[in-house]
């Protein structure tokens, strides 16, 4: 039995000669959802946009197997132009075509041509061995140490844009509270609504520094002049569970996991890595209502990985947490001023310590 795809674009090149059986070493498969996603973050590196990844996404969703293999023409899948436009939402066959070269040019996928460019799929002899032309899959399996390695440099730098972003945020605000608005308030509002790059970001930090450091000097001058007598205050505080921050307080990858469990709620894939987490933190603080900047600032002023953690403890407790914006400020002021018993944290995860 035999199914026929045409395809019009793309060069002409001869079969080549399938074997009728292969032998699949289980080392080399891989996830092919875990590798798209991936890809995505890393997708400038392989010179792809958002609509070559839907492309590629369609013709990953033809092959019936969630694992792919990196040995040659192991993956090939076969939709007809036609049924990948259909499964694209209509997408036009010439935007179609163009999508698709690129994903051969970047090394992501192959062609494998029959001699008559036609797609198809025919079984040879008894059991499943087939022979197979369309595009083949395991390229993207065989670029996989490329793309992971792309992916953690990808998420590193977005988290520090997203850093930098929020500290020009905050100084920004700074400067509001302490001069009011201006035009170097408006033009960094303007500036954080487009995409900055990290110069640009550094620049505006640098000039909004500058400007609020003179603000305060101008302010503790005209308070030394209306100075009379200083106040003198005796603080107290209940005691907490904190230490001197350090590197040793970092939590392990294997603590978070076994002692927060409620993200898996929103995402059910288990976490291999601190990258996992920090997507997980990522789009779990609009839902439990931390915005971003701060985010981005606790990610900053605490590390990324405390960072995560306190997101994750704070979902866990979520219930009896008012304000968990609140929660995590002060978490953040609890690290700059003295620092955090993290094992604390986690163990108290089902008792919420109030903060």
């Amino acid at each position: 039995m035999k199914q026929d795809h045409q395809t019009s674009f793309g060069r002409q090149i001869s079969a080549v000669p399938i074997k009728s059986a292969r032998v699949v070493d289980e080392e080399n498969l891989l996830d092919k959802w875990q590798l798209l996603s991936a890809l995505t973050d890393a997708a400038t590196d392989f010179g792809l946009t958002h609509r070559s990844l839907s492309v590629l996404r369609a013709l990953i969703s033809f092959h019936p197997d969630r694992m792919i293999s990196t040995a040659r023409h192991s993956c090939i899948v076969f939709p007809a132009n036609r049924t990948l436009s259909e499964r694209l939402g209509g997408m036009p066959e010439s935007t179609l075509r163009r999508h698709l070269v690129t994903l051969v040019s970047a090394g992501i996928v192959s062609r494998h041509d029959s001699a008559n460019r036609k797609r198809f799929a025919r079984r040879c002899g008894a059991g499943d061995a087939r022979i197979a032309f369309g595009f083949d899959l395991s390229p993207m399996a065989r670029l996989a140490p490329q793309i992971i390695a792309a992916s953690e440099v990808a998420s590193n730098r977005r988290m520090h844009l997203q850093s930098l972003r929020a500290e020009v945020a905050s100084l920004r605000q700074r400067l509001i509270d302490t001069q009011g608005p201006s035009d170097l308030t408006d033009d960094t509002f303007k500036l954080l609504r487009r995409k900055p790059d990290e110069a640009t970001l550094v620049a505006a930090l640098d000039h909004l520094d500058v400007q609020l450091h003179a603000s305060e000097m101008s302010d503790a001058d005209a308070q030394n002049e209306r100075h009379i007598q200083p106040e003198i205050k005796t603080y107290s505080e209940k005691p907490t569970s904190l230490k001197k921050s350090g590197p040793t307080d970092t939590p392990s990858f294997e603590d978070v996991v076994s002692h927060c469990s409620e993200y898996q709620s929103f995402f059910p894939e288990p976490p291999q890595n601190w990258q996992d987490l920090s997507r997980c933190a990522y789009a779990l603080c609009p839902m439990i209502g931390i915005d971003l900047p701060l985010y981005g600032r606790a990610t900053q002023q605490m590390g990324a990985k405390r960072a995560i953690t306190s997101v994750l403890c704070i979902l866990e407790n979520i219930g009896r947490i008012h304000n968990p914006a609140g929660y995590l400020q002060r978490l953040i002021q609890r690290h700059v001023s003295g620092g955090i018993d993290f094992d604390y944290l986690l163990k108290r995860c089902t008792t919420a310590p109030e903060a």
